[in-house]
């Protein structure tokens, strides 16, 4: 009980509150002035509590301690040194709690943006990831058909979709079909690769077992070699989702009305670097939440490995 309250990350988290007891050059200086910390309160409570779930945890708590006393580590620089002493530049660096008050003034705006970002990824990542799976095993179920394919699949991926992302959003009649196409493309060549290598190197005694039970080939490649690679899709899925990501929210920051990257864009765009720092952190926040989920329905979804 003594270790659990008296540690690092909660000296770094009374800490901080300490320093909403200081006196504010940010809000004497600066013309828009201090919001109030509460919203960044709440922040740093549910931090806490993140903190203390994982830390029941005895497998996770060394993790917890480390990642949570660098976060508030960081929380504590960034509030005793802009909020508090203001020796940052104020344009560029604005204060935590200007930052995290985004969130509550303009919610809708985010909460839209974040709605129609996640129906592109989702789209666009079924539609890779399916594809990508169902033709590349049967590419990998072929050993001349994968002489023939891999090495051009091989050397179209290896162009990074950010290329040519600019010039997709640029030809494509609609920007919701651009970004469709892009997150399409940078998660289609790896994952299609990917399950050509998985077919190719199922053990043959699988295969020959299902040859045994007299199975036909479309059942072998649909009930036994993909069920078989599903731990490996699954495993990748944090990779091709960051990629996916990262692809949209450049094109949405070239052609976007909406959307996560567009929000922070349009924040740029007016020297606002409030609000983008705010969008640039709650982007973090969803790929590490979806991450988490994707986590979750490996351990409930995939109850075989190897």
């Amino acid at each position: 009980m003594i270790k659990r309250i008296f540690n690092i990350p909660n000296l770094f988290f009374l800490l901080i509150f300490a320093c909403f007891l200081l006196p504010s050059k940010y809000a004497v200086e600066m013309r828009s002035g201090l919001k109030s910390p509460l919203v960044f309160a709440i922040v740093l409570i549910l931090i806490e509590i993140l903190f203390n779930i994982n830390y029941s945890n005895p497998k996770k708590r060394r993790a917890a301690i480390d990642i949570i006393s660098f976060v508030y580590g960081f929380l504590l620089i960034w509030e005793f040194f802009v909020s508090r002493l203001n020796l940052l530049p104020y344009i560029f660096i604005p204060s935590p709690e200007n930052v995290f008050y985004v969130f509550v003034s303009d919610w809708q705006t985010i909460l839209i943006g974040f709605v129609n970002s996640m129906i592109l990824i989702l789209v666009g990542m079924v539609l890779a990831l399916s594809t990508a799976t169902i033709f590349g095993t049967l590419v990998g179920w072929n050993e001349r058909l994968t002489k023939a394919v891999y090495p051009i699949a091989k050397a179209i991926s290896t162009v990074p979709a950010l290329i040519y992302t600019p010039y997709i959003v640029l030809i494509v009649p609609t920007f919701r079909m651009a970004s469709l196409c892009v997150i399409f493309l940078s998660n289609f060549w790896g994952s299609f690769m990917s399950s050509i290598n998985n077919t190719a190197f199922v053990e043959k005694k699988i295969i020959n077992s299902a040859r045994i039970l007299n199975l036909s080939t479309p059942t072998i490649l649909f009930k036994v070699i993909i069920p078989f690679n599903m731990p490996r899709l699954i495993n990748a899925l944090p990779i091709q989702l960051a990629t996916a990501l990262m692809t949209l929210t450049v094109a949405e920051m070239l052609g976007a009305d909406s959307g996560m990257g567009y929000y922070v864009r349009f924040a740029l765009n007016f020297a606002n670097y409030t609000k983008a720092i705010a969008g640039i952190i709650f982007i973090g926040l969803v790929v590490t939440l979806l991450n988490m989920g994707i986590d979750i329905a490996k351990k409930h979804l995939i109850k075989w490995s190897y």
